[in-house]
């Protein structure tokens, strides 16, 4: 039977003994304890534990002395130390070689057993092991290709989730290149870095290959990791991969100057692209291609592709009890008559965003367009729907100087559709949605362009996505005026 593995806490707080030593004593850990540098040293050297948590206020001895001497010795120089304490190094929290206090038990019960994990198969790997298998899931990797690093080993690093595959070639240690679908080099070591699951095998063999990454593994983890955690903050507001995007303007009308990477977005546009098409057929890193995407959505370069035009599909636009519901909101306190007419007000974006929208509202059924759009009062496009209900869309100028007029003109509106880039329409939103009280619905690529007075505004105000067309469905279905606002 293996002995139990052992475990070194050195920290001058006794409280973290009290709380750490029996959950891992209850896993079958052995616990030393030292309150300073000086008695951790000594431990470490006589019981020769598996594993140092070490305080970084610990007394004596600071941490970096300790661990510099732990490594002069052969026989505790591969004992893994992670450092412990209030203010962490985001360096070595990415490595995983700290824990933040105060502790959450479960997170370190379960960085010790990834640790041990990871001693596991650096064994196996400096015992010459033909083949190394596992789970993504029990050993990250990051921490497979620090093992392969340290043992200087040679081969494919193989690497497989739900039918994608990749692979990763090392020599000595080195990552010479990485490939994924149709990438290759640092672009595809990134985004093999977000996995978090599945399966792995590393094959020793020669490797004949061009170089294509040339950075040290560190600076590659430390890179790639940033970057993953950028991708993950921006995934809410990008499309989902398999959305079709175009351009909703001729390449010739935008203007010159854009960055590099830009272009190339712009150019791999030139006929409309899944997201993943996109990512994959951009040089540039997963990252840059992101937010170049949502920067031509920002400014209305882009949209979301139709699989078919509305018109040519003949879809309804609402469903039979939107429609009812709608025509009480417009019928109420009005005569009846042949035709029930309402009202949506549209504000806001740029002159792009706004050639997107109405290029959206146009390939719907029933909408003709009134007049050319391009700013001032005045109905842009009426919109018949079934059973003689007709809603027009009308356009009011959110600067100031207007202010005067936008409640008269407002007047029997059902609601409004505001269009990002929405700046200095600060107090036409304020009008909208705290005087007027009109249900309102928002259409932007990004929650990050709403505006500050929308981000308090009264409930109801709701977000839409980037489709002007579907934030318009959304409107007169009800939404803007019965959700929690924003």
């Amino acid at each position: 039977m293996p002995s139990a593995r052992k475990i070194l806490i050195a920290d001058p707080d006794p409280t973290t003994l009290r709380s750490l030593g029996p959950a891992l004593r209850q896993r079958g850990y052995q616990v030393h304890a030292a309150r300073d540098g000086s008695r951790a040293l000594q431990l470490a050297i006589l019981r020769f534990p598996d594993l140092i948590l070490f305080d970084e206020r610990s007394p004596l001895l600071d941490a970096r002395t300790f661990v510099r001497i732990l490594r002069t010795n052969p026989r505790t120089e591969r004992i893994p130390v992670v450092l412990t304490g209030e203010s962490p190094d985001i360096d070595r929290t990415r490595l995983g070689t700290f824990l933040k206090k105060p502790f959450n038990q479960d997170e370190v019960l379960a960085r010790v057993e990834q640790i041990f994990r990871r001693i596991d198969a650096a064994r196996a790997v400096a015992a010459g092991s033909r083949d190394i298998e596992g789970n993504l899931a029990q050993i990250p990797l990051v921490d497979l290709l620090q093992i392969l690093a340290v043992n200087r080993k040679t081969g494919v690093l193989h690497l497989e989730r739900e039918g994608d595959k990749a692979e990763i070639l090392l020599a000595d240690g080195r990552i010479v290149d990485a490939r994924v679908a149709t990438i290759a080099g640092e672009k595809a070591l990134y985004r093999l870095l977000t996995l978090r699951e599945g399966q792995f095998a590393f094959v020793p063999a020669k490797v004949i290959a061009t170089q294509r990454v040339e950075r040290k593994l560190e600076e590659l983890i430390l890179e790639g990791l940033r970057q993953a955690d950028e991708v993950a903050r921006l995934l809410p507001t990008l499309p989902h991969k398999d959305d079709r995007l175009e351009l909703c303007v001729a390449k010739s009308d935008i203007p010159p100057g854009l960055h590099p990477v830009t272009e190339g977005v712009v150019s791999v546009l030139e006929r409309p692209a899944t997201f993943a098409e996109i990512l994959d057929r951009s040089g540039a890193s997963d990252l840059e291609v992101m937010r170049a995407v949502l920067a031509l959505q920002e400014r209305g370069y882009v949209r979301r592709a139709s699989a078919e035009p509305a018109k040519q599909k003949g879809a309804e636009l609402l469903a039979p009890q939107d429609l009812h519901a709608l025509r009480t909101r417009i019928s109420r306190g009005r005569a009846s008559g042949p035709q029930t007419v309402g009202k949506v007000i549209v504000v806001g974006g740029g002159p792009l965003s706004r050639r997107s929208a109405w290029a959206r509202f146009e390939s719907l059924p029933g909408f003709a367009p009134e007049r050319q759009r391009g700013g001032g009062f005045g109905t842009l496009g009426r919109l018949t729907l079934d059973g003689g209900l007709r809603v027009d869309l009308c356009e009011i100028p959110g600067e100031p100087s207007h202010r005067p007029l936008w409640r008269p003109f407002a007047a029997g509106a059902v609601g409004a559709l505001v269009l990002l880039p929405a700046e200095g329409l600060d107090l036409f939103l304020e009008e909208i949605t705290r005087v007027l009280r009109l249900p309102t619905v928002i259409c932007g690529p990004s929650r990050e362009a709403i505006p500050e007075v929308l981000r308090s505004a009264p409930r109801g105000v709701v977000f839409c996505g980037s489709d002007a067309a579907e934030a318009l469905r959304a409107l007169l279905a009800g939404a803007g005026g019965a959700r929690p606002a924003i």
